[in-house]
């Protein structure tokens, strides 16, 4: 559970550094990946055996989202779609999560 809170946390920092090279076009997709981070810290207590998964899921978002960062330069719109076959898939299984813990 806890793990699952630290990746929000990191992933939330990583957001913000990445945020300015995000051009005003791809600016819904962070919004995207802020909605599922911002699912996953709501429901916590209720994923149960999930959130482990979703963690990692998160780890490997946020791990795109700092080299995107780290580049120092504009985001393109395919390391953008990149970034977000992983947020969806995260996403997918927050959602599995949620409704196996009813």
């Amino acid at each position: 559970m806890h793990k699952l809170m630290l990746q929000v946390q990191l992933l939330l920092a990583a957001l913000s550094a990445l945020l300015p090279l995000v051009p005003l076009e791809h600016r819904g997709r962070i919004a995207e990946i802020l909605e599922t981070a911002a699912r996953a810290l709501a429901f916590t207590g209720v994923l149960g055996a999930g959130a482990e998964d979703i963690a990692e899921k998160l780890a490997a978002v946020r791990a795109d989202v700092e080299a995107m960062a780290a580049a120092g330069r504009a985001v393109t719109g395919d390391e953008l779609a990149a970034a977000m076959t992983r947020v969806r898939a995260a996403s997918a299984d927050l959602r599995a999560a949620l409704a196996a813990a009813g």
